[in-house]
C-alpha cells in the first residue's frame, strides 16, 4: 500500500468513528465496599399517625443510625398528590437504612436499645396504648448493593426532591440476573444517567418479599425535573436498543413503583 491509499484508508476509518453511534458506557465497578441495605414499611392506621411517626424518626432514629456509624438514612412519605394519583401508600412510612457490614445490620436494633439518648427520643413510639399503636405492620427487604454503585448516597439536596423508588420483580433468579446485567454491562444505568436520572441506590434484593427482584431509588430536584427526564428517557435510542435486545426479555415482569418525599430531617 502507497502512502497515499495508507493516508486514504485512515481518513476512511476516523470517518467511520465518528459517525458511529456513541453507546453509554458500561458500568465499571466503583471505589467503595459494597452495602447491605435495609427498606422497612412501616404502615400506619392513619396519616396523623405516619406524620407522628415521621416526626419521631427524624428527632430520634436518624441521629442514633448516625451514632452507629450509619450514615445517609433515608425517611420517607407518599399521598396520592406526590405518587401520580395513587394514594395506596398514604399511610405509610420507608425508611432506608444503609449499613457497612453484615456485622453493622446485624447489631444495629440491640444497639437501639443500649442507646438511652434513643430510648428517651423515641419514647412516644414506645409508649403508645398496645391498642392504639403507631404503626400497624412494618414490612423489611434486604438488600445488597450493585458492584457499579456501592454506596447509597444523597444526589441532591433540593427542598423539592422527589424520590423514586422502584422495585423490579422477575419470576426466575436467571431473568433477574440478567436484568441486573442489563442495568450494568448492558448500559442502562448509564442511559439513566444521561436523561438526569440519577441514582441514590441500586440494590439486588436477599431476602423480603417479591423475590426475585432488584429495587432502585432515583432522585429528581422536583416534579418536573422527574417527568422531563422520564419522557426523555423513554425515547432515547439506546434504551429502544437495550428494550428490543432479546437476551433481556422478560427479565422484569412485575413493576412497583413509589414516588416519596423526603421527611424533614431525611439525609437522601
Amino acid at each position: 500500500m502507497n502512502r497515499r491509499s495508507f493516508i486514504t484508508s485512515l481518513c476512511s476509518v476516523g470517518a467511520a468513528l465518528v459517525a458511529a453511534p456513541q453507546l453509554p458506557a458500561q458500568e465499571a465497578p466503583a471505589a467503595g465496599q459494597r452495602e447491605f441495605v435495609e427498606i422497612r414499611t412501616y404502615t400506619c392506621s392513619s396519616v396523623e399517625k405516619r406524620d407522628k411517626l415521621l416526626g419521631i424518626f427524624d428527632a430520634a432514629l436518624i441521629p442514633a443510625l448516625n451514632r452507629q456509624g450509619v450514615k445517609s438514612v433515608g425517611v420517607f412519605w407518599s399521598d396520592g398528590a406526590v405518587n401520580d394519583g395513587n394514594a395506596a401508600y398514604a399511610t405509610n412510612v420507608i425508611v432506608v437504612v444503609p449499613h457497612p457490614d453484615a456485622a453493622s445490620l446485624a447489631a444495629s436494633d440491640q444497639r437501639l436499645l443500649a442507646d438511652a439518648r434513643f430510648m428517651k427520643d423515641a419514647a412516644p413510639l414506645f409508649e403508645a396504648p398496645i391498642k392504639d399503636p403507631l404503626y400497624d405492620a412494618c414490612s423489611s427487604s434486604l438488600l445488597y448493593t450493585f458492584a457499579t454503585l456501592p454506596q447509597v448516597k444523597q444526589v441532591t439536596p433540593s427542598a423539592d426532591r422527589l424520590l423514586q423508588l422502584r422495585i423490579y420483580n422477575s419470576y426466575t433468579i436467571e431473568r433477574n440476573a440478567k436484568k441486573i446485567a442489563m442495568f450494568e454491562q448492558g448500559g442502562e444505568i448509564g442511559v439513566f444517567r444521561a436523561c438526569g436520572m440519577q441514582p441514590v441506590l441500586f440494590g439486588q434484593a436477599l431476602a423480603g418479599d417479591k423475590l426475585a427482584n432488584l429495587t432502585y431509588l432515583l432522585a429528581f430536584e422536583n416534579k418536573e425535573a422527574k417527568e422531563a427526564a422520564w419522557k426523555t428517557f423513554k425515547a432515547h435510542p439506546e434504551w429502544l436498543k437495550l428494550k428490543a435486545d432479546p437476551q433481556y426479555t422478560n427479565t422484569a415482569t412485575k413493576i412497583t413503583n413509589i414516588v416519596l418525599r423526603p421527611s424533614k430531617a431525611s439525609q437522601l
